[in-house]
């Protein structure tokens, strides 16, 4: 995790004590200590809205943990400081043995900063890096335990609303941490989609259709995800994908993955059935809640295979209108390069008689 706040100015010494009373600022680095508390170290992760930083807690001498500051953009800014402020209150308020536990940190003078556990391990993403398909008894092992830390947080009224493999850490221990709770919104909360979304937000890989359409979230657009993440664990790729993000995330208004069955012949029936499930379109069709997926990612052989595979639509009608775009620029550019060639043709024969 990174760090990447301001701190003050001072005279060129490596080990800062670094308070809110301080006028002018710097941005901070290995050896600063934050409040005079945690002694900053490496940098261990660096994202579009903070940096994390390995420390140490000198109030737990040998502990390590992490340090997540904004950025100098959006350290003084609401928006950061109040999505800071709520990933902490809900980092602190929920305990379970695959969330991120976080620290504390009593009497802050520093402003927007996190302290986390120290974790070890590579995040999911960094595993499935080759595309490389998992075993199907390891994806949906690990898409058990994250159904169980989402399944607590909703039970707890909390919605992630940025489940995906780089928010999902694989530790040495063989546990999962679930990280990231900046874009969490009460379960209540109305307002969410992708105009109030802040721009951390990251791939729409695995934003549910209702997003998309900027209607308000649910639990169910975490049901949404976890599947999308299956999905990416069985067959080594994305349910939808290309160049163009808004168009990935417009395909699944109107149309399905490819089976995943398709890409991947190891799959069994049943563990397609529960991630075609878990990507229905209408959140109606989906899993009601995360501990009833986890019920058929833990017994996949009692899992009722529908045919959901068989009744999968192609998104026709984004191909058809960028089909018919390509045509329309094709038809707009053709008289213009025709008329240019032309001028050139003339230029090259009558040019030099005059």
């Amino acid at each position: 995790m990174k760090l990447g706040q301001l701190v003050a100015a001072s005279p060129a010494s490596r080990s800062r004590n670094v308070s809110a009373d301080q006028a002018s600022y710097v941005k901070l680095a290995a050896g600063d200590t934050l409040d005079g508390r945690f002694l900053l170290g490496e940098v261990i992760s660096h994202g579009g809205m903070a940096e994390v930083f390995k420390a140490e807690d000198l109030q737990n001498p040998g502990q390590p943990v992490a340090v997540k500051v904004p950025h100098e953009m959006y350290a003084s800014g609401n928006g950061a400081w109040s999505r800071f402020q709520r990933e902490e209150e809900f980092g602190c308020k929920l305990n379970h043995p695959y969330l991120l536990r976080f620290v504390p940190v009593a009497g802050k003078t520093r402003g927007a900063y996190i302290v986390t556990e120290y974790l070890r391990g590579q995040t999911l993403q960094e595993r499935l890096a080759t595309g490389t398909p998992l075993t199907e008894a390891e994806a949906l092992q690990i898409a058990g335990r994250i159904c169980e830390a989402v399944g607590y947080m909703h039970e707890h009224h909390v919605v992630h609303y940025d489940l995906k493999p780089a928010n999902v850490m694989l530790c040495e221990d063989g546990s999962i941490r679930l990280i990231d709770f900046g874009l969490a919104q009460p379960v209540e909360t109305q307002r969410f989609g992708l105009r109030s979304t802040p721009p951390a937000m990251g791939t729409m890989e695995y934003v549910s259709p209702e997003q998309i359409r900027r209607k308000p979230g649910r639990t169910s657009a975490d049901i949404y995800a976890l599947g999308g993440i299956l999905y990416k664990m069985l067959t080594g790729t994305v349910p939808f994908s290309g160049d163009d993000p808004f168009v990935i995330g417009s395909v699944r208004l109107t149309g399905d993955p490819v089976a995943p069955r398709k890409l991947n012949p190891n799959i069994s029936p049943q563990a397609e059935e529960i991630v075609l499930r878990a990507l229905q379109r209408d959140p109606a069709r989906r899993y009601p809640t995360a501990t009833a997926m986890k019920a058929d990612l833990d017994a996949p052989e009692r899992t009722r295979v529908t045919g959901l595979c068989d009744s999968l639509q192609e998104s026709t009608r984004w191909r058809r209108f960028l089909l018919r775009a390509r045509w329309l620029a094709i038809i707009c550019v053709l008289p213009v390069v025709i008329q240019v060639l032309l001028f050139l043709w003339l230029w090259h024969h009558y040019g030099g008689k005059k």
